[in-house]
C-alpha cells in the first residue's frame, strides 16, 4: 500500500511539474523586446510633395478568418487564400494612402504560418509599414477544446501601411483587465500604436488602437490614456488621425450609458468621426460583418487640419473576410501640409503607465 501511494504521489508530482513547465513555456514569447516594434521597409518610400487629399482606411481583419474568428473550428488553407484575395481586391479599389489594421498575423500557426502583413504589402505595393506585436505566445490553448482548434504558436498585432515614409513608430501598451493569472498569462496586449508619417517633410501622426473588448472599466481607462496622448499632440498643434477598433459605440449626447469609453476618448477634443451617423443607424454599423448592428470601428480627424470629402463602409459579400467591416475616408488637407509644423515640434509619443 505504501509503495502504491509513493508511485501515485510521484505520478501526480510529475504531472504537476509537467503542467507548470508547459504553462511557462507556452505563455512565453519568442521575440526579443526590440522586435515587437518594427518599421518594415519593402522599397524606398517617395519623399514626394504632400498630396492635397489623403485616403485612409481602418480595418480589423480578424486574421482573415471570416466569421469564424475565435470559434473552435478547424480552418482550411483555402479559407485564408480566398479571404486575402477578397481583401486585396478591396484595398486595390479604395487605394488608401494610409491603412491601420488590427488583428493581423505575422506568421502564426492559426493562419498556416502566413505573414499576412508581408503578403498584403507584396500584393498591394506599399513601400513601408509599421508592425506592432501584441500577442506573442509559443502555444495558445485557445479556443478551448481539442488541440486541433487551438491557435498554437501565435504572433499577431497591429500594423500601419503607408505610401509615404514612416519616420517614427511607438508601441504603447495599454492597461490590462483584472483576471486570473493563467488567463492573464495568455492574454493579448491592447495597444495604442503610433506611426509618424512624413508628408513632404511634415509629420502626420497616426494613432492605431485596439481597445479592450470585454471589461468596460479597463476600456474606459484606456480611453482616458489615449485621450491624453491625442491632447498632447493637439496642444502642440500636431495633425493626428485616431483610428481603429474601439470596441465601443458613440452615444447620443446627454444620454447616460454604462459604457463611457467614447465620451472619455473624445473629451476636450474637436475630433470628428469620418462617418456621421445617428445612434441605432445600422447602415453604418461595422460589427459583425455578416449582419452589422454595432458601430465600433472609426476614423477620427480634426477639422483644424482636415475636411471630410467622402467616407464609406465595406463589409465584404457574400462571405466577409473578417468579422469586422472596413471604414475608409477621403480627407482634404486644410491647410496644406506645407503649412503644418515640422518634425521638430513633435512631443513625446510614449505612454508611461502609472505616472
Amino acid at each position: 500500500m505504501k509503495r502504491a501511494l509513493q508511485i501515485f504521489g510521484s505520478v501526480i508530482a510529475a504531472l504537476l511539474i509537467g503542467a507548470v513547465g508547459f504553462f511557462l513555456w507556452a505563455s512565453s514569447g519568442r521575440l526579443p523586446a526590440e522586435d515587437l516594434t518594427q518599421i518594415r521597409t519593402y522599397e524606398s518610400a517617395s519623399d514626394k510633395t504632400a498630396p492635397d487629399t489623403l485616403t485612409v482606411t481602418t480595418y480589423n481583419i480578424g486574421y482573415l478568418s471570416g466569421m469564424t474568428n475565435n470559434e473552435p473550428v478547424v480552418r482550411s488553407d483555402s479559407l485564408f487564400s480566398a479571404n486575402i484575395d477578397q481583401a486585396v481586391r478591396f484595398f486595390r479599389r479604395v487605394d488608401p494612402d494610409i491603412a491601420g489594421l488590427q488583428e493581423i498575423d505575422f506568421g502564426g500557426a492559426r493562419v498556416a504560418h502566413m505573414h499576412q502583413l508581408d503578403t498584403l504589402v507584396a500584393r498591394l505595393g506599399y513601400p513601408t509599414a509599421a508592425q506592432a506585436v501584441n500577442w506573442d505566445e509559443r502555444y495558445l490553448p485557445f479556443p478551448y477544446g481539442r488541440p486541433a482548434v487551438n491557435f498554437g504558436r501565435t504572433l499577431s498585432g497591429q500594423a500601419v501601411l503607408s505610401r509615404f515614409p514612416i519616420r517614427r513608430h511607438v508601441r504603447n501598451v495599454l492597461p490590462r483587465p483584472p483576471q486570473l493569472f493563467f488567463r492573464d498569462a495568455f492574454y493579448l496586449d491592447r495597444l495604442a500604436q503610433v506611426a509618424v508619417v512624413d508628408l513632404g517633410g511634415h509629420p502626420l501622426v497616426v494613432i492605431n488602437v485596439h481597445l479592450e473588448a470585454f471589461h468596460v472599466g479597463t476600456r474606459e481607462e484606456q480611453a482616458r490614456i489615449v485621450n491624453d496622448l491625442y491632447r498632447r499632440l493637439a496642444d502642440n498643434n500636431i495633425p493626428a488621425l485616431l483610428l481603429g477598433d474601439f470596441n465601443s459605440r458613440l452615444r447620443r449626447a446627454g444620454v447616460a450609458s454604462p459604457d463611457e469609453t467614447m465620451k472619455l476618448l473624445l473629451d476636450g477634443t474637436n475630433l470628428r468621426p469620418a462617418i456621421t451617423a445617428t445612434p441605432g443607424d445600422t447602415a453604418h454599423a461595422t460589427y459583425p460583418a455578416e449582419a452589422p448592428t454595432r458601430r465600433i470601428d472609426y476614423i477620427f480627424y480634426s477639422p483644424r487640419f482636415f475636411k471630410s470629402a467622402d467616407a464609406q463602409r465595406w463589409c465584404g459579400a457574400p462571405n466577409p473576410p473578417s468579422d469586422h467591416c472596413a471604414v475608409t475616408a477621403t480627407l482634404r488637407l486644410t491647410p496644406p501640409a506645407e503649412e503644418w509644423p515640422t518634425h521638430q515640434a513633435l512631443p513625446s509619443l510614449e505612454i508611461r503607465l502609472g505616472e
